[in-house]
């Protein structure tokens, strides 16, 4: 999924589902930040960008961690490990067969282990942990059949093809960005070919709805998805990307609606040359709480993960 859903979409299935406007925005900016805490919004070190291991913190240190890599880390098994598959691939249950063989760390939509983090971040009452499993969650719609593994499973094109890409087979970087546009309709050269054919926005609505009923459920809202559910429909059929945008904003009644990557981080630290500092009132700032809420959700996929 990208911004139109990790964003715009979640504030829209929040609010709706009876979550306080401000409580949507957190819940929608955690969503996102997801994708853009990552290491190119720090200092280049040895000309490529370096995310803070490490921040000064009254006498001792505060250690961040990435929930997305932009850059060659992405190539890193650690990178794979513990980020792409915590936040992006969590393995799903049923899965597909693909050339006769299964892989247990395939997504699969609304998984098991993807519902448990969802039901334990609502639990938490944490905001901020509840933006990140939901984008931990809708991307198991939208990365189903890939892994957050570089491996030839991911080629979407059959392995022996002259026309193989050249891209390592990192997640779904051989499809590129097909199977995160809602509008998009693209083919998973992996699949039989009646099943070969992917359209977003079967996913993207099915996500909704499921995203829906469990925020209305933790919100205690009263409408339930089949009063809603056209006017997400509506939003889903929209073709542009922007005009999806000004359509949630219109649904929403908030045309100043807009995410901004780094609105947290300034609010958090400074950059003096290549070090990162803790500004003023860390502890009490977005990027800090999100930080936590990452390592809480971190903890609970490892755990899960253990004896795999």
């Amino acid at each position: 999924m990208e911004k139109d859903f990790h964003f715009y979409l979640i504030y829209a299935l929040a609010e709706t589902a009876g979550f306080a406007d401000d409580d949507a925005f957190t819940v929608a900016y955690a969503s996102q930040f997801v994708d853009d805490n990552n290491e190119k919004q720090y200092p280049k070190k040895d000309g490529q960008p370096k995310f803070p291991s490490a921040i000064k913190l009254n006498g001792s240190y505060f250690r961040p961690i990435m929930t997305q890599s932009m850059s060659v880390k992405s190539l890193v098994y650690e990178i794979q490990k513990y980020v792409y598959v915590p936040f992006h691939f969590i393995p799903g249950d049923s899965n597909q067969p693909i050339d006769g063989k299964i892989n247990k760390y395939a997504t699969t939509p609304n998984c098991s282990k993807a519902q448990k983090l969802l039901k334990a971040a609502i639990k938490s009452e944490d905001l901020y942990r509840l933006g990140i499993a939901l984008h931990s969650y809708a991307d198991t719609w939208s990365h189903q059949n890939f892994t957050g593994y570089e491996e030839d499973w991911n080629s979407v094109f059959v392995w022996h093809s002259p026309y193989r890409a050249i891209v390592p087979n990192i997640a779904h970087a051989d499809a590129g960005h097909d199977p995160d546009e809602i509008s998009t309709v693209w083919k998973d050269y992996r699949l039989p070919k009646s099943e070969r054919k992917i359209v977003n926005r079967v996913r993207a609505m099915d996500a909704c709805k499921h995203i829906y009923q469990a925020l209305r459920s933790a919100a205690k809202g009263t409408r339930y998805w089949g009063d809603v559910k056209n006017a997400f429909r509506k939003i889903i059929q929209v073709e542009d990307y922007d005009d999806r945008i000004d359509e949630i904003r219109t649904y929403v009644n908030r045309p100043d609606l807009y995410y901004d990557p780094e609105t947290w981080l300034k609010a958090a630290i400074t950059i003096k040359g290549d070090k990162v500092h803790a500004g003023e009132n860390f502890e009490n700032t977005g990027w800090y709480k999100f930080q936590q809420a990452a390592k809480a959700n971190l903890a609970l996929l490892v755990d899960m993960l253990k004896n795999y």
